[in-house]
């Protein structure tokens, strides 16, 4: 038996690593595209080195002027950027939110607690927040993409001409299904709570 607690503790323990290594990484690549995308300098600069309007998640194509394979993200108005870039933000929240969810359950399973109360609470809100986020989401490339649309005329003008494309809103699936287990996995911890408890002192 201990050394069956053992080798669980040993999984829980990696599985802990890497999901906080993973937790890092994710955080350093948003920070790392939101200061990309808000200064319009590039990770390695070089003389012919420039960032794309593309590297907004809502536009597929910008072009301005007569030579658009030289239109820069900083094209487009600071605050544009800014607020396609909270896209990334939000799915970047709801990936932290997910990760350590699973960091908890990690660590209260290899303390022989997996319906621990606080795994269940985590679990609620994790489920809830990320419903919130995807909305968040949506609305945020959505006011990104008409804000698109309507600064676009007047700068094709002035560049004399261009084009815009525009990505549908992005709807996070996956993270539907991220917030559906979690509400699930809730309600089957809620109930294993509850067993347990009612089996407590039986033999």
């Amino acid at each position: 038996m201990p050394a069956a607690q053992d080798t669980r503790t040993t999984k829980a323990s990696w599985a802990i690593a890497v999901v906080n290594a993973l937790t890092g990484v994710v955080i350093a690549l948003c920070l790392l595209r939101v200061w990309i995308n808000l200064s319009g300098i590039p990770l390695v600069p070089q003389d012919n080195a420039w960032v794309p309007p593309e590297s907004l998640p809502q536009i597929l194509n910008l072009q301005l002027g007569p030579d658009p394979a030289t239109t820069e993200i900083t094209a487009l108005p600071f605050w544009l950027r800014a607020l396609g870039t909270t896209s990334t933000v939000a799915m970047t929240v709801m990936l932290v939110i997910v990760f350590r969810t699973v960091h908890l359950l990690a660590r209260r399973s290899a303390e022989g607690r997996p319906f621990a109360e606080d795994v269940i609470r985590r679990l609620r809100r994790a489920s809830s927040w990320l419903l919130v986020l995807i909305i968040l989401r949506l609305l945020i490339d959505v006011a990104t993409i008409a804000a698109l649309n309507g600064w676009f005329p007047s700068a094709a003008d002035s560049h004399g001409g261009g084009a815009l494309g525009t990505d549908l809103p992005a709807l996070s699936l996956n993270m539907l299904v991220a917030a559906a287990v979690a509400g699930v996995l809730a309600q089957a911890f809620h109930r294993g709570r509850q067993l347990s408890e009612d089996t407590d002192g039986l033999v």
